[in-house]
């Protein structure tokens, strides 16, 4: 089994991965070269290639499983709506009761994983998303299906900072590119793979064989047989991932608080509750409108929350703060993270809105509006594919993220330009906005990931991992709220292709607003002026 002693050692010997706040972007750029052409100092890896890999495979399918959680309900949630006798009002609740869990947990549990062992929040947190999944199928009532449903999203959000850390533990600093390539690219496939599974399982004639056997309760079914052998086979492979076991004050003196007083409680509350009222003010403002208390109450409280939290933050030692202040002094990082809002957001907000208007509209099969939407699938596993062979484009996001912003809101430049979405203006405009904007958001996706996970030390893998999925996530909220919005902006909702156009053009500006800010705000490197980081 490696120890967190082997984890240390291992990254010490290849500093790339190391960008103290002190050190300049020049030495940012400079290293994250060497680390692609392969001239950092290198050990022999702690773990067998094909024992990587299987690691690997495992907290990509763990992410897949994760998305595919609620994209297959952009299909499933009218079934699940009627059966469960959800008001219209509350049927957003489908698909939020997991997500506002998911992404409010999200920092907690890398805080849990840095200090203490991911691989045991990874294991565990994959037995329970398993027999949560199961024990949904069963529940006959609205109530208990959203409690279970937030409880997975607890279970889910903890999968994703451990798989982070794991990552960086078990794969040497020059192979981290393609592994958070490949990590990201599951997520994208998990966001398409959940509809078409959806689509799949409607064809099952639930009629003759009564209420237990509708589709939405074989997908919980399906997922948690999916997890099974996944979870045995993480407890017998992924290997012990210890936690800080202590850390250095300002002075350089040993920290030896225990490690539940470094937990940061308070903070990690706090930023929960915060992310909590945030997307419950989102969500219910979308389903009973932006001037009801039920949206103006959570939304203006989460506020003065994210304020107390990053002043409580300040006061905290650096070995005890959820996010110490020098987080932000690690060169673009805060860019880097900011650019996870559109992402997500871009795939749900067409997929959402398109699928429904071709069952809504169109009358077709679930399943043929999913395989409409499938060459954004196709082209992320290409992308994937690219990236791979040339890791270089990941490591100076400046070029990648912009052209990839620029290629996204053409993506849904051409969405606007149809209203009826099908025959020749599908090819003209659906297929190659799809194929465009999958392209471009891909890049920034693992622009972004990559780019992030290579400049932070590896003890705050965890929590940097964190981070930005909790960004990825509140932007799919924005998404959705804006969208649900847009939708009665006309009468006749879905039916009424102005109110698509509506939802896409908020989009569209999303976008274009984050390709601005991230033009004015990234620093780009210089060229020459190389120095060495202070250790």
């Amino acid at each position: 089994m490696a120890t967190d002693t082997d984890d240390h050692s291992r990254h010490s010997a290849t500093e790339t991965l190391v960008f103290p706040p002190s050190a300049t972007t020049n030495v940012q750029h400079d290293k994250e070269a060497s680390l692609i052409a392969g001239l950092d100092a290198k050990q022999a890896p702690a773990f067998s290639q094909t024992r990587k890999w299987v690691i690997l495979t495992i907290c990509a399918l763990a992410i897949f499983i994760d998305v595919m959680g609620y994209s297959a309900f952009y299909v499933l949630t009218a079934r699940v709506t009627h059966d469960l006798h959800i008001q219209f009002e509350q049927q957003s609740w489908v698909i939020s009761s997991y997500a506002v869990t998911f992404a409010a947990f999200l920092l907690f549990w890398g805080r849990v994983c840095d200090l203490y062992s991911a691989t045991t929040v990874f294991n565990w947190s994959f037995v329970a998303l398993g027999i949560l999944s199961l024990a949904i199928s069963f529940l006959p009532e609205k109530y208990s299906f959203f409690v279970l449903r937030a409880l997975a999203g607890i279970a889910g959000g903890a999968l994703v900072p451990a798989a982070y850390r794991l990552i960086v533990h078990v794969f040497d600093a020059f192979e981290l590119t393609l592994a958070f390539t490949v990590y990201g690219f599951s997520g994208t496939m998990g966001n398409m793979c959940g509809t078409i599974i959806a689509g799949l399982i409607e064809y099952i004639p639930e009629a003759r064989l009564g209420a237990q056997m509708h589709s939405w309760r074989w997908f919980f079914r399906i997922t948690a047989v999916i997890i099974a052998p996944l979870a045995v086979t993480s407890f017998v492979t992924v290997p012990y991932v210890a936690g800080g076991e202590s850390s250095t004050l300002h002075d350089g003196d040993p920290d030896n608080t225990p490690r539940w007083r470094r937990l940061d409680i308070v903070g990690a509350m706090t930023i929960l509750v915060a992310i909590v009222l945030l997307t419950l003010g989102l969500t219910l403002g979308a389903s009973y409108g932006w001037k009801k208390p039920g949206f103006l109450v959570p939304f203006l409280l989460s506020f003065p929350l994210f304020v107390g939290f990053f002043f409580w933050e300040a006061r905290l030692p650096p070995s005890h703060a959820l996010l110490p202040p020098s987080t932000w002094r690690i060169p673009n990082l805060a860019v880097l993270m900011a650019m996870g809002l559109p992402i997500y957001a871009w795939w749900a907000v067409n997929f959402l809105a398109l699928i429904e208007t071709y069952v809504q509209v169109h009358g077709e099969r679930s399943l043929l509006a999913t395989v409409r939407l499938l060459p954004q699938a196709i082209i992320t596993l290409l992308a994937t594919i690219v990236f791979s062979k040339f890791p270089k484009l990941m490591t100076r996001p400046w070029l990648t993220v912009l052209m990839g912003e620029t290629l996204a809101v053409v993506g849904y430049v051409l969405f606007t330009r149809t209203s009826i979405f099908v025959g020749k203006d599908y090819w003209r405009f659906i297929f190659t906005g799809g194929i465009l904007g999958s392209l471009g958001n891909m890049a920034i996706y693992t622009a972004t990931n990559v780019g992030i996970m290579t400049a932070v030390p590896p003890e705050m893998a965890g929590v940097a991992g964190a981070l930005l999925q909790v960004a990825i996530q509140l932007g799919a909220v924005v998404g959705f709220a804006a969208q649900a919005g847009m939708m009665t902006v006309n009468p006749g909702g879905i039916t009424n292709p102005a109110n698509v156009h509506a939802s896409f053009y908020f989009q569209m500006g999303w976008d274009a607003l984050w390709l601005i800010l991230f033009a004015v705000a990234y620093k780009r490197p210089k060229a020459g002026a190389a120095q060495e980081p202070q250790p």
